[in-house]
């Protein structure tokens, strides 16, 4: 069957947007002085290629088997030691396309990028890129071969998830591909609609008992049947208003979570959201925005909103437990929840630490002046950074 392809209008990047917003304020925005309460501990640096370099991309590692994977926007993807940052295996994945002069040596001399465009997962004993040419990889986690490649009709700019007997990919045009593990063969394909004008970015879905959580460019989240792809439920969770197009922009990039039997959403320009999970019916709303992601833990979720405040907000009530407003108008990455503390990295090469009780600003660590666009990646012992050079840091904060 033919797919018809809708247009799906301007893509904008948000940062330019505030940066065009802040640039009307009279002053800059200043991060405070702070006597440093938390010292976390390096234990091993190394890079993966250049990174995302100037793009806005969403690419961040990720931990699995005593292992480190992680990618550049140009190809590479790279396996490290997780205990030692040794390089166990790295792979370009520009080699061997259909590039027209000298085969994969004319990559280097002509600039040519793969243009991995979303995080790396990992999932069926695979690792999991996705490109903004709409190319998806399973590689072999122990040696990096790949597996199998496939086309999908968009843009993959979110990392492909690993769920519910299915490789899930949604795309920059609206669309969510399943895919089987094992060959890559597409199983079903859901579209959705966009708006006129979104950001340029995309969530993830979330996928659990069966069902399978979007959300979309017009400010909607909805749920699908895993099996067959079949529509359950969607519902509006913003509305578009405003006198100018960015003020009516109500995508839902922030993957939402499904807890509890709740699915947990927020869109830009629009509300932070807990449907039912099995009906979409609403639980409680409440007056927040953002296009970062969302992260949860013991029912208290953690959020940076649309300007850079950050809130923590009881997931059974939808009530604030604290608001802490430190970094409102800098740019700054998604929360990460590491021990007892909210961790965040901002544009200048930043790591903002805070206390997840109470929100009080603990300590602020430069790391790397190319600065942070993804989150860190937490584990029980580890904190895992990528700046948008490519610079992998493993961090460990000793009890």
């Amino acid at each position: 069957m033919k797919l018809s392809v809708k247009p799906v209008g301007v893509a904008v990047l948000l940062l330019l947007a505030l940066s065009a917003c802040s640039s009307k304020e009279d002053d800059e925005p200043t991060l405070p002085d702070i006597t440093n309460k938390v010292e976390p501990q390096e234990v091993w640096s190394s890079s993966v290629g250049d990174g995302i370099g100037h793009y806005d991309v969403q690419l961040k590692p990720t931990i699995f088997d005593n292992k480190v994977f992680a990618a550049s926007r140009n190809g590479e993807v790279t396996a490290f030691d997780l205990s030692s940052g040794s390089e166990l295996w790295s792979i370009d994945l520009r080699d061997g396309d259909d590039a027209p002069l000298f085969g994969g040596l004319s990559h280097w001399w002509n600039g040519r990028s793969a243009k991995i465009g979303g995080a790396v997962s990992v999932g069926f004993d695979k690792v999991l890129v996705g490109t903004e040419d709409g190319a998806v990889f399973a590689l072999n986690p122990q040696t990096g071969e790949k597996v199998w490649s496939v086309k999908v009709g968009g843009e993959v700019l979110a990392a492909p998830v690993a769920a519910e007997g299915l490789v899930l990919v949604s795309t920059g045009g609206g669309r969510i591909f399943a895919l089987q593990p094992d060959t890559g063969e597409q199983r079903w394909m859901h579209e959705t609609e966009n708006g006129l004008l979104t950001l340029r970015g995309i969530s993830q879905v979330a996928a659990a008992n069966g069902g399978v959580i979007f959300g979309t460019g017009n400010g909607k989240v909805g749920a699908l049947i895993s099996d067959k792809g079949v529509p359950a439920w969607e519902e509006p969770i913003a509305l578009a208003k405003g006198a100018t197009d960015l003020a009516r922009i109500i995508d839902v990039d922030s993957t939402p979570i499904v807890h509890d039997g709740k699915v947990f959403a927020i869109a830009y320009n629009g509300q932070l959201v807990a449907l039912d999970l099995r009906t979409g019916r609403e639980v409680w709303k409440r007056e927040y925005a953002s296009f970062r992601a969302m992260t949860l833990e013991e029912d208290v979720l953690y959020l940076v909103d649309s300007v850079g405040k950050m809130y923590a907000i009881d997931a059974r009530s939808g009530l604030e437990s604290w608001a802490q407003l430190v970094l409102h108008r800098h740019f700054v990455t998604a929360p990460t929840v590491y021990k007892k503390y909210i961790v965040v990295g901002d544009a200048e090469g930043n790591l903002h630490w805070f206390d997840k009780t109470n929100g009080e600003y603990l300590a602020r660590h430069e790391f790397d002046s190319s600065g942070f666009y993804a989150e860190a990646v937490a584990t029980s012992e580890y904190l895992l950074l990528q700046s948008r050079n490519g610079e992998i840091t493993l961090l460990n904060l000793p009890e």
